[in-house]
């Protein structure tokens, strides 16, 4: 039908179709009259008049009881809105009949792709009818807004995920198109926050960025915007990056055009400076433009303070340019103006949420970078949950705090933090404030301020509660690490000892070196400490080498230090005569220094006074443990010690005699076997460690005990003794005549080791004539008659079948037939053919002869 001749008959058709009780023929009406409207068959002109005679036909379809014709029905109208002009009536008429079929309390239209038909269709008159700034003549939109905002009230929670996003859409595009939305706007605040928490991302941006909207049209209620962005906060932890991304879009929008602003910049801040830390670069990259628009806008209302303070800045000294981009002026006035933020943030950094420690903690972080030396009035809040986040369980919390740590310390006068720091570390020496200490100290640049006081930190490190804490390993390494920094070597220690030397120069009449000798104690006292306690330990091992790569830090003579320093450290051991367990830390404190620095001359004296009134009180556990770490040390007694002989063997007798052969002596009962084993265990370790001139020099005197020792209950002990007597040399025929018996009783023992030890043993045994008193030949038949009853025993057991013993037996006849040929041929003569053994020593002989 042309549109020209739109006459009553074509209406008065369409009417009656629209009616008809047929499904079907109302259907083909409104779907004949949408492609009329669609090809352009009706001219604008008409179109009012055809409104007049078919909107209440065609809205009372929109309550049609068939789905489909609902929908041709709101099909019929967007084509039939298209061609209308934008009059205020037209809203007066539709909208109603939105707001009754999707604004009610009850779901009245039960088709999920109808009510957003419906939602597209109030979209499209809010866009048609936008008045923003009364340029048609008014607010055409006010009539209908309260209809409006009922519907969105209600669709905002509809359950159809596409529903909900597109009345965010229209709620953004109600605020474009009208200046009446703050008449409402707090009413659509609740439903649209509800959407946030919805499983699909692109319903929590519209959400984000609908809130966003509505807070710059809530004029008078501060409470409702504050509302508006603790909502919105928590989505900055969102898995989706533009989730993130819109909530510091929302941020900027704010801090350029939210009214009363100024006062909402504490909340607002962590919108914006949580992106600018995110680890998405187009989130980072985004949310930075927009920031550095909101801190020009701030600059332009402040000109004439921020101009002067422009004229006068620098970049402070150290600023980590490489990693960190310094923020515009502009933006950091608004944080510094701000810092009532800082409240909120150390709240959340003790969230029980990693999630929340960690980007609390990002957010720290950011503020430090944009507050600079204003942060400096709330380092005494913020340390103490630094501190706390120093030593979390997430790693990435930890590196994060740290960060924030390393930040204060180039960007904060040292001053402001460096007389808490050292009183608060007194008094509460955990591992996180440690940490806070080091890193704020490594990473200050006013080297000239901490010079002053690097005595202080490491007398600090000093104190029991510090470095006696062995039970933590991670403690123990940032122990290290921290004297490592005070003890730094190179350039960086040459200018300290310079610095050091005019300080003690104008502050006392003392030498430089008196000064600088006292911290190079104290750091070695520290790091001794330290690497005394990981001793034994194998978990420690790699604290012990940074303990030891500290002490070279010192010196790279460690030798030189022990000797210059240990026995300050020795004279300050406390609590030895107590009755300590081998768990107590003066016994493990000894125990490590002795088994790590080992016995030298220059503080040998105070050494053997120390283990001497340990070894005399501590308890039977305690005393094992301090004659473990005496045999460790006499290993490596060679190492260290470098004396004439007599000397040595000086040192050595002082040692035995006062804390070693006291414990050789029998007594009852089980501790004191063990304690007697380890005892023997010392002289076990100087056949190995020391000299074997010094060594037999000194064992004649205690061959006596040993001898004893050789038939002690203890296998240990047995093996001990033996042990002992393996390097022996040449001895006098008494000396002989009192080990000789108990070492060949020991190839009937019970115990493998102990067997194969004396039948070694007994090729060592051999006379020295010239210490006989009397006569030589005498003492030399004498010999040769035990001597016989050895080999014979010895020959007995060549046919033992365990093979270690076998061979030990072999190599010891061997040795033994060097020096007495002649008397192994004769037994070999005089012992009949039909014994066992005579093939044997026929064997002997002959490998002897030919060897």
């Amino acid at each position: 039908m042309p549109s020209e001749e739109c006459n009553d008959a074509w209406l008065e058709t369409f009417r009656a179709a629209v009616q008809h009780t047929e499904r079907t023929e109302r259907q083909r009406a409104l779907k004949s009259f949408g492609q009329d409207f669609t090809r352009d068959a009706i001219i604008a002109e008409e179109c009012p008049r055809i409104f007049d005679d078919t909107y209440l036909y065609i809205l009372r379809c929109y309550g049609d009881r068939f789905e489909s014709v609902r929908t041709l029905a709101v099909a019929a109208m967007d084509a039939l809105l298209g061609k209308l002009p934008p009059n205020d009536y037209y809203l007066g008429c539709i909208v109603p009949v939105l707001a009754k079929r999707i604004g009610q309390a009850e779901t009245i239209e039960d088709s999920e792709e109808v009510r957003l038909q419906l939602l597209e269709q109030l979209e499209t008159l809010v866009a048609k009818y936008s008045d923003p700034d009364g340029s048609r003549g008014g607010d055409p939109l006010l009539k209908v807004l309260d209809s409006v905002i009922d519907t969105l009230i209600k669709s905002l929670r509809d359950p159809f995920p596409a529903a909900q996003k597109k009345s965010c859409e229209i709620v953004i595009a109600l605020a474009e198109a009208t200046p009446s939305l703050h008449y409402r706007a707090e009413a659509l605040v609740a439903p649209t926050k509800s959407i946030l928490t919805h499983r699909h991302s692109a319903n929590r941006i519209a959400a984000v960025e609908a809130l966003g909207v509505l807070s710059l049209h809530i004029l008078s209620n501060g409470d409702c915007v504050s509302e508006i962005i603790m909502a919105v906060s928590p989505l900055l932890m969102d898995d989706v990056p533009f989730v993130r991304r819109a909530c510091g879009r929302v941020g900027c929008l704010m801090l350029q055009k939210l009214r009363d602003r100024y006062s909402f910049f504490h909340r607002i801040l962590p919108l914006v400076l949580n992106c600018l830390c995110d680890e998405t670069v187009e989130v980072r990259e985004d949310i930075e433009a927009g920031w550095k628009q909101a801190g020009e806008l701030y600059y332009r209302e402040n000109e004439t303070e921020l101009s002067k303070a422009a004229l006068i800045e620098t970049v402070p000294k150290g600023y980590p340019v490489e990693r960190y981009r310094r923020p515009t002026l502009a933006c950091r006035a608004i944080v510094q103006r701000s810092l009532r933020v800082v409240n909120l943030v150390l709240h959340e950094m003790e969230e029980w949420k990693e999630n929340i420690r960690l980007h609390a903690t990002k957010l720290l972080k950011q503020i430090v970078l944009h507050a600079e030396r204003s942060f400096s009035t709330l380092f005494l809040e913020v340390n103490p949950v630094l501190a706390k986040a120093c030593m979390d369980a997430e790693k990435s919390i930890v590196s994060e705090a740290l960060s924030v740590c390393e930040l204060m310390g180039i960007l904060l006068d040292y001053d402001t933090w460096s007389q808490h720091m050292l009183t608060t570390f007194q008094n509460y020496p955990t591992i996180g404030q440690l940490r806070c200490m080091r890193t704020l100290f490594a990473s200050c640049v006013q080297d000239e301020a901490k010079c002053k006081d690097v005595r202080k930190f490491a007398t600090l490190l000093l104190d029991p509660d510090v470095c006696h804490n062995h039970r933590d390993a991670v403690y123990q390494r940032e122990l290290l690490e921290f004297c490592s920094i005070l003890a730094s070597s190179g350039q960086k220690q040459e200018s300290l000892t310079a610095r050091l030397e005019e300080i003690t120069i104008s502050e006392s009449n003392d030498s430089t070196a008196g000064e600088q000798q006292t911290l190079e104690r104290t750091l070695y006292t520290v790091a001794l400490k330290v690497v005394a306690f990981c001793y034994g330990l194998e978990d420690r091992a790699s604290v012990r080498d940074l303990g030891m790569t500290v002490l070279g830090l010192l010196d790279s003579n460690v030798d030189r230090l022990h000797q210059h320093h240990l026995a300050s450290v020795l004279c300050k051991i406390e609590h030895l005569e107590s009755e300590n367990s081998d768990a107590s830390t003066s016994i493990l404190l000894l125990c490590g220094i002795v088994a790590v620095c080992g016995f030298q001359d220059s503080y040998f004296t105070i050494l053997n006074e120390t283990l001497q009134k340990a070894v005399a009180h501590a308890a039977p556990e305690g005393k094992v443990k301090l004659f473990s770490a005496i045999s460790v040390a006499m290993l490596s007694w060679n190492v260290h010690n470098a004396q004439p002989k007599e000397d040595q063997i000086a040192m050595l007798r002082a040692l035995t005699d006062a804390v070693i052969a006291p414990h050789l002596v029998w007594s009852a009962g089980r501790s004191a076997e063990s304690v007697r084993a380890m005892a023997t265990a010392c002289f076990a370790s100087m056949a190995q460690g020391v000299d074997t001139n010094v060594y037999m020099s000194l064992l004649p005197t205690y061959l006596n005990v040993l001898s004893g020792l050789i038939d002690d209950n203890c296998i240990a002990t047995r093996a001990y003794s033996l042990k002992a007597l393996v390097r022996l040399q040449a001895l006098s025929f008494e000396s002989l005549k009192l080990i000789a018996f108990p070492i060949m009783s020991r190839l009937d023992d019970p115990s493998g080791e102990v067997r194969e030890l004396a039948a070694v043993c007994l090729g060592r045994l051999q006379l020295d004539v010239a210490l006989s008193e009397d006569g030589q030949q005498n003492t030399i038949e004498r010999w040769q008659d035990i001597l016989r009853q050895i080999l014979s025993v010895m020959f007995l057991h060549l046919e033992h079948p365990e093979t270690k013993l076998r061979c030990a037996i072999f190599d010891s006849l061997k040795r033994l037939h060097t020096d007495n040929r002649e008397l192994i041929e004769r037994l070999a003569s005089d012992v009949p053919s039909g014994c066992s053994y005579k093939k044997d020593l026929e064997t002997i002989t002959s490998r002897t002869k030919s060897t």
